[in-house]
């Protein structure tokens, strides 16, 4: 019995898929199309220029461990006073505009003695002009703080050709993706209130007799 039921249970289902697949489709086509729509014409594309830096422990310094000393160079390209003097050096008047730490990365492999500069904009050449420039005020900044070491640029940033966001292959999966769960939600909830009509009408044309009580 129970496998009678269950077999009509996903036959049900099946005829439900079956009846509602073009609402499947015409979903995850608008939201698919809407996620590239969005990607491609509203948001507006972000390009990122990277740049590497070198640090270079001096041989007659006293002991100091290269990881400490990347370290506190990555501090050092975070701190205001070296985003403030790119700043100076690219003619930004207002400070404020300059944005530049919120779209700063610096990051650095274990072990490694290189730094990488990441600079994030809305426009390509922007993004290497900022990272370079940040490269050269570092480089003159460096030296008059910390005398153990120094540091080269051994990749300057170049120009991306490619911007890093929006996604828009991941924005238009997702887009489909919702689609087909809109669809499920809004196929199974036309089934769902067809059977309880279909209820309806059958218990209004056969309704139940009402048992009355005998008299004594």
């Amino acid at each position: 019995m129970n496998s009678i039921h269950q077999k009509k249970t996903f036959s049900d289902h099946v005829t439900t898929l079956k009846k509602g697949w073009w609402i499947f489709c015409l979903l995850a086509m608008l939201l698919a199309g809407a996620g590239y729509a969005v990607s491609t014409y509203v948001i507006p594309p972000t390009y990122e220029a990277t740049a590497y830096i070198l640090v270079v422990p001096q041989a007659n310094a006293e002991t100091t461990s290269t990881t400490t000393l990347v370290s506190t160079y990555q501090d050092i390209l975070r701190s205001p006073e070296v985003i403030d003097q790119v700043a100076q050096k690219m003619d930004v008047t207002d400070k404020r505009i300059f944005d530049l730490t919120d779209r700063l990365t610096v990051a650095s492999n274990l072990d490694s003695q290189v730094i990488a500069l990441s600079v994030t904009d809305r426009s390509a050449e922007q993004a290497a002009i900022q990272a370079n420039t940040m490269t050269e005020v570092f480089q003159d900044y460096v030296p008059q703080l910390i005398k153990t070491s120094s540091t080269e640029v051994f990749s300057t940033a170049r120009i991306p050709t490619k911007p890093v966001s929006p996604n828009i292959l991941m924005n238009t999966a997702i887009g489909g993706i919702l689609g087909l769960l809109f669809g499920l939600l809004i196929v199974y909830s036309r089934a769902l209130g067809k059977k309880s009509v279909a209820e309806e009408t059958k218990e209004t044309a056969y309704p139940q007799a009402v048992s009355r009580p005998s008299r004594s």
